[in-house]
């Protein structure tokens, strides 16, 4: 069975109320996706000498989806940590791991969670964490019980299906965003910084814009056409609010995310020394 069919098997369960099934087929593609991003023999993170293990795998793998997904995907590794932290039976737990030891291999090997466990069909009222982004919402409720809402079935599909690793499964092109030769990155970046007094995240954030919108439609547009497209990336919370709040500290954007000319300017200096080139 390929990716592609366990999400495709994944979405009829969930559409038929059959939502820990589905859950339990993504645990499979996300197991899947992550030895096709750290294939066997791949060296551990955690123990150089020794070769990555399953469980650190998926959680890197799955981690670092979360964490674009839902924060942003502005500057950081494709593979990491969550950014999302839960406490549950006397110790904190990265979210990615969770699903890993308390969901992913509790319905593989034993076919059904344990009793502190659940997989709740609508948001928790007094759930300790709520995050959306991009139109996917998902909650986490902990105290004497784990409880994920059905909201991760979404946001794992989201997570396989827009994957790197599976472009071509999925009939998905990724591009890379490549400096022009001659370039060095970190003295370009730091310039930008010192010359806009802003900070390193900022620069990362309004980068991320160039590659969405490509360098060419920016160099070639008018400022009025970059700032809609801009608004399209802030609509469509490719953008999301936290990164607004932080561009609009430094007068890149308004407070509705409008981009002001500030914005428009460093778009065009980054758009000016990048090209996108179709991933590998």
């Amino acid at each position: 069975m390929t990716i592609r069919e366990q999400v495709e098997d994944a979405s009829f369960l969930a559409q038929n109320g059959r939502h820990v099934g589905a859950l339990t087929t993504l645990m499979l593609a996300v197991a899947a996706s992550s030895r096709r991003t750290f294939p066997k023999g791949t060296k551990s993170r955690e123990k150089p000498k020794e070769e990555m293990s399953d469980r650190e795998a998926f959680t890197l793998f799955l981690g670092g989806r979360i964490r674009k997904i839902l924060f942003g995907d502005f500057g950081a590794p494709d593979e990491g940590t969550s950014g999302i932290s839960v406490g549950f039976r006397q110790a904190q737990h990265d979210v990615a791991v969770v699903l890993y030891k308390y969901y992913r291999c509790e319905l593989v090997h034993d076919g059904e969670l344990p009793e502190d466990v659940e997989f709740s069909a609508a948001k928790q009222p007094s759930a300790g964490l709520n995050i959306s982004n991009r139109g996917l919402q998902v909650s986490i409720s902990t105290g004497n019980k784990m409880v994920l809402d059905h909201g991760w079935i979404d946001l794992l599909r989201e997570a396989v299906t827009n994957a790197r690793c599976n472009g071509t499964e999925f009939g998905i092109q990724h591009f890379d965003l490549v400096l022009m030769p001659g370039i060095d990155e970190p003295t370009f970046l730091a310039s930008l910084v010192e010359k806009y007094e802003t900070s390193p995240g900022r620069v990362q954030i309004l980068k991320h814009a160039v590659r969405k919108l490509s360098p060419e439609s920016i160099t070639s547009a008018a400022g009025d056409a970059i700032a809609k497209g801009f608004s399209a990336l802030v609509h469509s919370q490719e953008i999301n609010g936290g990164a607004i709040t932080g561009l609009r500290s430094h007068g890149f954007t308004n407070d509705q995310g409008v981009l002001l000319q500030r914005g428009i300017e460093l778009l065009r200096e980054i758009a000016s020394r990048y090209r996108l080139v179709a991933a590998s």
